[in-house]
């Protein structure tokens, strides 16, 4: 497929026979599809067999780039990972920015498809026609930073995607990050790689370039962007403080103390960014007193952290450095792990749990049993063996299920009685194989900002006229129909392989990306027709996790969320501009008119197969 954005190749490899092949990149799935997660599920309706347990050889890893990356575009390093993931039981992507994309492409391939299992631990090398399949014995228990340094030594320039001994260990709540900065695999993709005894996928830096079809308009538009970007009255504030900066209005909204730890650590970090990203709001986070000092880490992100067992707040703020760097280099899931404590904070006061199924450790634990628990977790000792497998195992195991606040099997991001039901909680509950959480971004997140702004979004977003009448009224909107046109937007960004962060896709409108993808790849696809790519490639990820079993009931939002955090008393739940309340009762009227909006079957919660055949899937 000789097209200007496109590398042009599909990499399929097996571990199992230790075998590598190159296939072209189908054209006309491509113009489908676009790339990025599109194409992904595409390779994953073949790769991945529906009820195959994700931790066998039969399972597949699917690694794609999206034809915007590689290029200049702002934003446009996210990698998309899709697998059947073991926390939730469905097929899921995560994406993560890095060079991975870039180095990727350079090698000639858009997408990488790995099944099997190796007979003894292996890494994956791509450098243009060499592909290998390298022995790891030597990596195997080393943790995700070290192996990162590890392959960077031997390999540089290149972009590692490791596992640590979380994902060796099979651990359910494992995690990984792309060169120790973008978060990827959130449900356990390190536990699939580790099944597979792959410790790493390193792409090197090949010798193709990224071709675009028009230099000249890609450059002017993109220094159009970058003007409106530099004037952002925010960004000092993001490379200064970094994500723990920018939401403090969103997290002291949430009762959250978010100035205390402010200073420090702007004093601490350093900001670090993607390639073609100005924003730069990951970090290298370098302790130089207090607890843990002298210490050098990295960081995707440090956002709603807390600690109060340190002498003074610099203690506290290094400790809770220390205790994210813990769980980034273990591979263990910050949200996943707090969640299983919490629970077992809860089943040990009721009384469910004794000493003995804890090992004799106080709950709810100190901070330095924290430390050990992470560790423990992530090499299944112990009570970390209990916690590797996630809350939702650990309540059913001890009937305790009815008084577990989960989705999908996974820790919420969101909890809906201290925010409230916008696009982003609501879209946790719909999301169709829960990886992540931020499928449902629509560039407003801190409360109180009028409706006139979700508007001026909507428009950006491209949501067409007729359906904006349907979801904004004159004081309001329906949160469930604008989470599907929420969730488009969020998938367009992942077929181009642009970073959703709200840092960046704020600047991005539906008009410019058409724009920026006429420019790269000399494709003239009008913003409908990208539009429809992001819709079609969204239903198809639906479709997949409806073959593997879930539906409308695994979307369900249960009672207990209107439950009191404290008691068992009623708690409404409110929208947005807090006027409106939800209770219980109302949700599944709000999942209606979702599916509705969809246009996928009520009763399911699914696509039909009229309604696939019409957007060009019929034949799946």
């Amino acid at each position: 497929m000789a097209v200007p954005g496109y590398a042009g190749s599909v990499l399929f490899v097996d571990l199992g026979h230790g075998t590598a092949r190159r296939e072209p990149l189908d054209a006309e799935v491509a113009r489908a599809f676009i790339g990025g997660h599109g194409i992904n599920y595409r390779l994953a309706y073949d790769a991945i067999p529906p009820h195959v347990d994700p931790l066998s050889p039969e399972n597949a890893i699917v690694i794609g780039a999206g034809p915007l990356s590689g290029t200049i575009v702002p934003g446009s390093a996210e990698l998309v990972v899709t697998t059947k993931l073991p926390l939730s039981g469905g097929i899921g992507t995560g994406a993560g920015g890095g060079h991975f994309p870039l180095m990727l492409k350079s090698s000639g391939y858009d997408h990488v498809v790995i099944t099997g299992r190796a007979p003894q631990p292996v890494y994956l090398r791509i450098c243009d026609d060499d592909v290998a399949i390298c022995p790891a014995q030597h990596l195997w228990g080393r943790d995700t930073f070290e192996t990162v340094d590890e392959l960077r030594a031997s390999y540089e320039p290149c972009s590692v995607i490791p596992i640590g001994p979380s994902g060796e260990n099979g651990v359910l709540i494992s995690v990984t990050s792309i060169d120790k900065l973008g978060t990827v695999g959130f449900g356990g993709l390190p536990a699939v790689m580790g099944s597979k005894n792959l410790k790493a996928v390193v792409a090197m830096k090949g010798s193709r370039g990224t071709q675009v079809a028009n230099r000249v308009g890609l450059v002017r538009a993109t220094d159009r962007m970058l003007e409106r970007i530099m004037g952002y009255h925010m960004r000092p504030t993001l490379l200064e403080g970094g994500t723990y900066s920018m939401t403090a209005g969103w997290l002291g909204s949430l009762g959250l103390d978010t100035q205390s730890w402010d200073g420090i650590h702007r004093q601490s970090r350093n900001a670090l960014a993607c390639p073609s990203c100005p924003m730069g709001d990951k970090e290298r986070n370098r302790l130089r007193e207090g607890d843990f000092s002298p210490m050098v880490t990295y960081m995707t992100h440090f956002m709603g952290e807390r600690e109060s067992s340190g002498a003074t707040t610099l203690d506290n703020h290094n400790r809770a450095v220390r205790r994210l760097d813990a769980l980034n280099r273990s591979g263990v899931c910050m949200m996943n792990f707090h969640h299983t404590m919490g629970l077992l904070g809860s089943l040990r006061a009721e009384g469910t749990l004794t000493d003995a199924d804890v090992g004799g450790m106080e709950l709810p634990a100190s901070y330095d049993d924290l430390l050990r628990l992470i560790h423990m977790t992530a090499h299944r000792e112990g009570l970390g063996d209990v916690i590797a497998d996630g809350a939702l195992r650990l309540a059913r195991r001890k009937g305790a299920e009815g008084q577990l606040l989960h989705i999908k099997g996974c820790a919420p991001f969101i909890d809906l009685r201290f925010d409230s039901l916008n696009t982003m909680s609501f879209a946790q509950f719909v999301h169709p194989g829960r990886p992540n959480y931020a499928c449902g971004g629509v560039g407003v997140y801190v409360p109180g900002r009028p409706l006139e702004v979700f508007l001026g979004n909507a428009r950006r977003m491209g949501i067409p006229e007729q359906a904006i009448g349907r979801i904004f009224s004159g004081d309001g909107f329906n949160v469930s129909r604008l989470t599907r046109h929420a969730e488009d937007w969020y998938s367009l960004f992942n077929c181009l392989g642009m970073c959703h962060r709200l840092y960046i896709q704020r600047f991005h409108s539906l008009e410019g990306l058409a724009e920026f993808y006429r420019y790269v790849t000399g494709i003239e696809a009008t913003p409908g027709e990208l539009q429809a790519a992001a819709e079609r490639s969204w239903n198809l990820y639906r479709h997949l996790n409806a073959q593997a079993g879930l539906g409308r009931t695994d979307d369900c939002i249960g009672e207990g969320w209107f439950r009191s955090p404290w008691g068992a008393e009623e708690r409404p739940v409110r929208g947005y501009f807090g006027a409106t309340e939800f209770t219980w009762a109302d949700m599944e009227g709000l999942l209606d008119d979702y599916y509705d909006e969809r246009g996928w079957d009520l009763a399911s919660g699914c696509p039909t197969p009229q309604g696939l055949k019409e957007m060009g899937l019929g034949d799946l």
